[in-house]
């Protein structure tokens, strides 16, 4: 069994994710006809890695608690999490460069027509959720989409645009294998976990040809 992460680490994490959201977005900002070539040569030249975590007060959700992707359970706008305010607060400044906030508009517009799949663990799925609740702000149609497997999913009919999540504890193939049954231990619930490094898990080997776009990210190898 995976150790559990401590409950205070958890608005750390979900920053993290949300500088991968600028990341990507930035990354695809490179290839659009709008970009000017002085900010595109800004953000080829940038290290998004290296920076630091910046207050700012007028850095809140571009979405609010009426996001339908969002689990109840999840919803910490319409939960009223304590501190809201301050988390939503934070923003990532790489060192030296500027990294624009993403635009819900210009990543689907890049993306039309394509498929775009997430591949990972839980933290995964929490970068995912908050991702959709973003791009709905350029399609209030978007509609929940659960198909080929997927978790989590959203469809947006403006742009013909699917963007899903896909749960893959490990990226490669992994099983569950018991002890024989010994005396007095016939449930089977002592055994290893057999992973073959060279060989991709089933949960995303076999949608992989589904998608135009795939992105990893898992804490599980």
């Amino acid at each position: 069994m995976s150790p559990k992460l401590p409950s205070h680490l958890f608005p750390y994490l979900i920053l993290l994710t949300l500088a991968s959201i600028y990341l990507f977005s930035s990354l695809i900002s490179l290839h659009t006809p709008s970009s000017s070539t002085s900010q595109s040569l800004s953000i080829s030249n940038c290290n998004f890695f290296k920076g630091k975590w910046v207050f700012d007060p007028n850095h809140t959700p571009l979405y609010d608690d009426a996001c339908p992707f969002h689990r109840n359970t999840w919803n910490y706008i319409r939960n009223q999490r304590e501190n809201l305010s301050l988390i939503n607060s934070w923003k990532w400044v790489p060192r030296g460069c500027h990294l624009p906030r993403i635009d819900p508009f210009q990543f689907l517009g890049v993306m039309r027509n394509n498929n775009v799949g997430f591949v990972g663990d839980s933290l995964n799925e929490n970068f995912l959720v908050s991702f959709l609740c973003i791009l709905r702000v350029a399609d209030e149609g978007a509609r929940k989409w659960k198909k080929k497997g997927a978790w989590r999913g959203a469809y947006f009919p403006k742009f013909n645009v699917t963007v899903a999540y896909h749960r893959a504890v490990l990226l490669s193939k992994y099983q569950w294998q018991p002890k024989q049954p010994e005396a007095g231990i016939q449930d089977g619930s002592e055994g290893i976990h057999r992973v073959d490094v060279d060989v991709p898990a089933d949960e995303w080997a076999e949608i992989a040809g589904f998608y135009d776009v795939m992105l990893f990210n898992t804490g599980h190898w």
